[in-house]
């Protein structure tokens, strides 16, 4: 039921009671105070009952109207509460996946800088054991060079020293053999001039005696004497031509040949 003036502006309004006035037809006094009861009632009642009714009217309204208006806000509470679990959702799914991809983009980076490094530092370590091989093969190098020139001292040395020790027993040998050495030599260069026609020897006096007795009388050799000849040495003198088969001039051809001077 609809009011004129609601509950809440009728204090704002002054309205004086309306008394009604009764009208007696010849009742009884009982019939007199039941009007006047009936007065009474009718004065107290039309407020209070508007007011009972408004109240309750509005009371009830608003108790609906509210309980409307909340549905509705926690309809829309729980429709942005859904929505924005799901936005919450698929940032959480977005921020994984960047952090996946950082992941490996850094693990990629990662491996290319440590393989970068690591072929940095392998080169590195190439080139420090190519530079030590290097130095090791120079000085290699240098002791072979060393080393060869030292054994070729070590060569010429020896050389000089078996020569020399060679030159010794020579000596003795002439001192004590001359004569016999003499022989030989003679006998080796008569064989080589087989084709010459007159053939000259000349030796050492303390050899000729013996070497003249070896020989016997051959028409086309002739044995001279001639003290510029060493002992045991002999000097050839022929149409096919001469030799000096002196040993100290053969060992001089020896040494030299052993000295490859």
């Amino acid at each position: 039921m609809a009011t004129v003036i609601s509950s809440d502006s009728i204090e704002k309004h002054h309205v004086d009671k309306y008394n009604f006035k009764v009208i007696a037809f010849g009742g009884s006094s009982s019939n007199n105070e039941e009007a006047q009861e009936h007065k009474s009632s009718l004065e107290e009642t039309p407020l209070q009952q508007a007011k009972e009714i408004d109240s309750s009217a509005l009371d009830t309204k608003s108790k609906e109207s509210l309980i409307e208006s909340l549905m509705k806000k926690t309809d829309e509470m729980s429709s942005n509460f859904i929505k924005l679990q799901m936005k919450l959702e698929a940032k959480e799914e977005e921020f994984k996946e960047g952090l996946q991809k950082a992941k490996e983009e850094a693990f990629a980076e990662g491996m290319k800088a440590g393989k970068a490094q690591a072929l940095e530092e392998i080169d590195k370590e190439i080139n420090e054991k190519l530079s030590l091989f290097t130095s090791s093969i120079a000085k290699l190098e240098s002791s072979a060079a060393e080393f060869e020139h030292s054994l070729e001292s070590l060569k010429n040395e020896l050389v000089n020293a078996a020569l020399d020790i060679a030159q010794e027993v020579i000596k003795i040998e002439l001192d004590t053999n001359s004569s016999k050495v003499a022989k030989v030599l003679a006998d080796e260069l008569i064989n080589d001039l087989q084709g010459a026609s007159k053939v000259t020897l000349k030796v050492n006096p303390n050899n000729h005696t013996a070497i003249s007795e070896h020989l016997g009388q051959l028409d086309h050799i002739t044995v001279l004497a001639d003290s510029a000849v060493n002992e045991g040495g002999v000097i050839v003198i022929s149409d096919a031509g001469n030799i000096d088969a002196q040993i100290s001039k053969r060992f001089e051809r020896v040494k030299k040949a052993a000295l490859s001077e």
